[in-house]
């Protein structure tokens, strides 16, 4: 696949990967600023507000009927972090005009409702109205809590905080409870007439209609303003050797262990394939910790690894009783040392080789999978096809294994004390 790109504007990207493959469109338009404390709950309760309604279309139900008229066309907002960098995303999925029974021009329609929910929000004498600001409040207050039930993920957001709680990379990129509660209707819209005027912005798509039709549209229904065009980059620290041990108590049975290492390596780095493969080897279903700290030792319910590319952190999650904590930790930190003194087979490696190619040929399968591929690339300033990173990983050794797995450093070791048993 050979990607397309135009300049819209200064600090406004079009970027369209052409393909036939599929039989709906997706556009994702995506503005990217750093990550902060003061401005991240802000930004993504203006995702929940703008996909609620616009000035055309002033109630959620209008708005619904005007998706519907359009094939069920869809349009969302949301916001997601790649690092250290939060990303303001609008989506839009429409069916290609191809596929209409009349071949109407379904994409140009979307595109129109798209940029009203953008650039023309419903407002009263000047800011968000405050029964939709409040509302929606109460929506992202109850999907913030909503983290504290997943015990598996609330654990890792946990240990992220404790092993970069001075780094922007701990900020909660969906919002803090206390600072969603000042938040008026007044302050969301300085903060929306801020991100619209600064935030640099890349427009995805993907489908089967040509570049220039799409610049077209892009210039009518997307008018953004020119504004300095900028690349977030993210921090990625070495470990010091010292490890925090840190435990919080929970309203559950089970424990959850999660163990941070820090590798000094993210997608820029050279070694970033070994690194991905020796994640491989130690979290695929035969993989290291299954097999040893699950099946033969019996420590834990589940063990898994979790690579951050971008900030080049590593944090082994496992689901345990808490008197097991110390020999879970040391089972696991065994595991690990293994790959570092390089007690790969070559059938772990070949195992891990096919893993990683079937993964980047099933990036193809889906318009969204592409989308993020580049769009985290893309921010990064990097390069690279799925087809090159499969060619880099088939070329790694396991003495490649073994030197980026001396890299990994302990940093933080987390426990979610469950009830389940009394901790050593």
């Amino acid at each position: 696949m050979i990607l397309q790109s135009r300049v819209l504007g200064e600090g406004v990207k079009l970027t369209v990967l052409p393909t036939d493959k599929f039989k709906s469109n997706l556009m994702i338009v995506e503005l990217r600023c750093p990550l902060r404390q003061e401005t991240a709950t802000h930004y993504s309760l203006l995702t929940n507000v703008l996909s609620r309604c616009c000035r055309e279309y002033p109630t959620l139900r209008s708005f619904n009927i005007a998706l519907e008229e359009m094939y069920a066309a869809d349009v969302d907002s949301y916001v997601s972090k790649t690092g250290e960098v939060q990303r303001v995303r609008f989506k839009l999925s429409c069916i290609e005009n191809a596929y209409t029974y009349d071949k109407s021009d379904v994409l140009a329609g979307a595109m129109r409702l798209l940029g009203a929910m953008i650039f023309d929000p419903l407002l009263e004498e000047g800011v968000f109205p405050d029964y939709v600001v409040e509302s929606e409040k109460k929506n992202l207050k109850e999907e913030i809590q909503s983290i504290i039930d997943d015990k598996g993920r609330f654990a890792i957001t946990r240990c992220i905080r404790a092993m970069c709680g001075d780094e922007p990379y701990s900020v909660a990129v969906g919002g803090d409870e206390k600072v969603l509660e000042g938040i008026t209707g007044a302050d969301l819209k300085k903060s929306y007439d801020y991100l619209l005027k600064t935030a640099p912005v890349d427009i995805y798509f993907v489908g089967n209609t040509s570049i220039d039709t799409l610049k077209d549209y892009c210039e009518k229904y997307l008018p953004f303003a020119p504004r300095p065009y900028e690349l977030y980059q993210t921090e990625v620290k070495e470990g010091n050797g010292e490890v925090k041990r840190v435990t919080e108590d929970a309203d559950a049975v089970q424990s959850r262990l999660c163990m941070g290492y820090r590798t000094g390596i993210n997608l820029h780095s050279e070694e970033y394939p070994a690194l991905l493969l020796a994640c491989d080897i130690l979290g695929s279903p035969s993989g290291k910790l299954f097999m040893n700290v699950r099946e033969k030792m019996g420590l834990c319910y589940y063990c898994s690894p979790l690579l951050d590319g971008v900030k080049g952190l590593l944090i082994i999650s496992a689901g345990i009783n808490a008197e097991d904590r110390e020999k879970a930790e040391r089972a696991i930190e065994a595991q690990v040392e293994e790959l570092k003194k390089g007690n790969i087979s070559e059938s772990e490696l070949k195992a891990a080789k096919i893993s990683a190619a079937t993964a980047y040929k099933e990036i193809y399968d889906s318009s969204g999978a592409m989308i993020n591929w580049y769009a985290t690339r893309v921010g990064m300033g990097i390069s690279i096809t799925p087809e090159e990173m499969a060619a880099r990983i088939d070329a790694v050794t396991v003495e490649d294994i073994t030197a980026v797995s001396r890299r990994l450093t302990a940093d933080t070791f987390f426990m979610l004390k469950g009830e389940g048993g009394d901790e050593e």
